[in-house]
């Protein structure tokens, strides 16, 4: 389903997988969530000649947008456990031409920034980290007084949310939240940032981006794409007893979503509520 990458692997059991199946499937998805990002990246003060670290970077969708915000006189440095989505985050940079960017494998939470940057932003990592405060707290340390710390998380249980005219659809995002919680992920996180921030000792804009992302008329786009998230999570879902073959029936799910999102006119979302929300480190902190 997400952006969610294999950061901090000593915290969750990530679910998604690390092979260039899943690699592609965070490419493609960078088209929904892009938008949002830049929104949040705009609201939290990103601007040309920052130096930008980029938390859990995976195949770089972040880190080249972020490059293209602080243009040639700025930075960004992508940092993610995982070697082989920083191979294609590399090669997409080449590919792109941009020269204002690099990666490197490793925590965030332990990097050697010096100089400190000006800002660290996240997307879809913090809630695969045993402690979220903590990892805010550590991460702040590799920023400067007075910078920014923006992340966008979700809250997959969002109360406002009801599928009851889709149980098929429900069904599926129950699967998917009972997996991620299985993990170990946080399933919620994007409201909690506010409070994480403020406990991790930063001073976080009241005024979160919280949104529910929609393509109307797009419902077999919609239905494709939690099919394939429900396909790359079915061997954990069935290792962890959450569902079997029989019953995902996955080879047809894809159709049936469709066919219920067109017998009950409901809208399937494309993602779960996303929540973006930034913060300052305070001076002398």
């Amino acid at each position: 389903m997400l952006e969610m990458r294999r950061q901090m692997t000593e915290d969750t059991d990530y679910v998604l997988g690390h092979d260039q199946r899943h690699y592609q499937q965070l490419i493609d998805q960078d088209e929904i969530l892009r938008p949002s990002t830049e929104r949040m990246l705009r609201a939290a003060g990103i601007h040309e000649a920052m130096r930008v670290l980029d938390v859990g970077c995976g195949v770089g969708n972040v880190t080249l947008l972020l490059s293209r915000f602080v243009g040639p006189k700025g930075s960004v440095v992508g940092v993610d456990v995982d070697s082989g989505a920083i191979d294609v985050a590399r090669a997409r940079a080449i590919t792109e031409g941009l020269t204002n960017c690099e990666f490197r494998v490793g925590d965030a939470r332990t990097y050697c920034a010096d100089p400190l940057f000006d800002a660290a932003v996240g997307r879809l990592v913090l809630m695969y980290t045993s402690d979220p405060t903590a990892a805010l707290r550590n991460i702040a340390e590799r920023v400067r007084p007075g910078g920014v710390v923006a992340f966008q998380e979700l809250d997959q249980e969002y109360a406002g949310m009801s599928w009851e005219s889709t149980p098929l659809f429900a069904q599926v995002m129950k699967m998917i939240v009972a997996a991620f919680k299985r993990s170990g992920a946080r399933t919620n996180l994007g409201t909690e940032l506010f409070e994480r921030m403020r406990d991790a000792g930063l001073e976080p804009d009241p005024s979160p981006i919280a949104e529910m992302l929609l393509r109307m008329g797009q419902s077999a786009f919609c239905a494709r794409r939690w099919a394939s998230t429900v396909r790359g999570m079915l061997p954990r879902m069935i290792d962890y007893g959450i569902a079997t073959e029989p019953e995902v029936e996955i080879d047809t799910l894809e159709r049936r979503l469709l066919e219920e999102a067109a017998r009950t006119g409901v809208v399937l979302p494309l993602w779960t509520l996303i929540v973006a929300q930034w913060a300052h480190k305070r001076d002398g902190g």
